[in-house]
C-alpha cells in the first residue's frame, strides 16, 4: 500500500509553530518600560556629552533628562522584572542623582557634567535588575 501526501503544507505549519513558539514565548517575557528607554537614549547623548566635556550640550538636554528620569523614578515596576528590590534601590539611587540636578542653565558645569554622566551606569543597572536588553544601535563610522 503506498501513501501519497497531497499537501505538505499542514507538516510545515506545525514544525514552523513549533520552532517559533519559544521565540514568541521569549517575546512575552522580554520587560517593557517605555519610559526607561527614552531615559536610556537620553543617558546614552549624556555620556557622550559628557565624555566631550561639551557642557553647552548638556546644558540643552539636562532638562529633558531630568524629566526623563523622574518618569522612570515613579513608574510603577513592570511586573515581570527580574529583580524587583534592585530595580526599586536604583530608582532611589536616581531619585537622589535627579534631585541633585537643579537648575542646568546656571549650575556649575564640572557639577552638572558629573551628574549627568553618572545616568547612564544607573540606567544599564536598571535594564539588567528588570531584565530588559540593553541594545543602542550604532551610528555608522564617518569618513573622514
Amino acid at each position: 500500500m503506498k501513501l501519497f501526501v497531497r499537501n505538505r503544507l499542514p507538516g510545515a505549519a506545525v514544525a514552523a509553530a513549533a520552532l517559533l513558539l519559544p521565540a514568541l514565548a521569549f517575546a512575552a517575557d522580554v520587560v517593557k518600560w517605555p519610559n526607561l528607554k527614552k531615559l536610556d537614549d537620553l543617558a546614552e547623548k549624556c555620556e557622550a556629552l559628557s565624555g566631550k566635556k561639551d557642557v553647552a550640550g548638556l546644558r540643552k538636554i539636562a532638562a529633558d533628562t531630568k524629566a526623563a528620569a523622574v518618569a522612570v523614578e515613579t513608574d510603577k515596576i513592570p511586573a515581570n522584572a527580574k529583580d524587583k528590590e534592585k530595580v526599586k534601590t536604583l530608582q532611589n539611587d536616581l531619585k537622589s542623582l535627579s534631585d541633585a540636578i537643579e537648575d542646568p542653565k546656571t549650575q556649575d558645569g564640572e557639577e552638572l557634567t558629573e551628574l549627568l554622566a553618572g545616568v547612564h551606569p544607573i540606567v544599564e543597572q536598571l535594564m539588567e535588575a528588570s531584565g530588559m536588553p540593553h541594545v543602542h544601535e550604532q551610528e555608522p563610522a564617518k569618513k573622514k
